[in-house]
């Protein structure tokens, strides 16, 4: 399954990926260094194909608008899982 970890180079994102590796997982850490910028929007797009689940460990809220509503405007209908 890939799963997309906003804030995933930070102390705990880099965790949580190195742990959804470990069980699997196509776990891609999506952080500026890693060309993605939440802030921006730059990168999100592409590295939400294909993705199942989103998780933000960024602990941080964008303006008024936290990363679920930045996914939720660029994917309005959810799958199922």
């Amino acid at each position: 399954m890939k799963i997309i970890v906003i804030g995933g180079t930070g102390l705990i994102g880099s965790k949580l990926v190195k742990k959804l590796r470990e069980h699997g997982h196509e776990a891609v850490a999506a952080a500026p260094n890693t060309g993605v910028n939440t802030l921006t929007g730059e990168g999100l797009a592409e590295v939400l194909k294909g993705a199942s689940v989103v998780v933000d460990v960024s602990n941080s809220r964008h303006g008024r608008r936290s990363c679920a509503e930045l996914f939720r405007d660029i994917h309005p209908k959810p799958t199922q899982l």
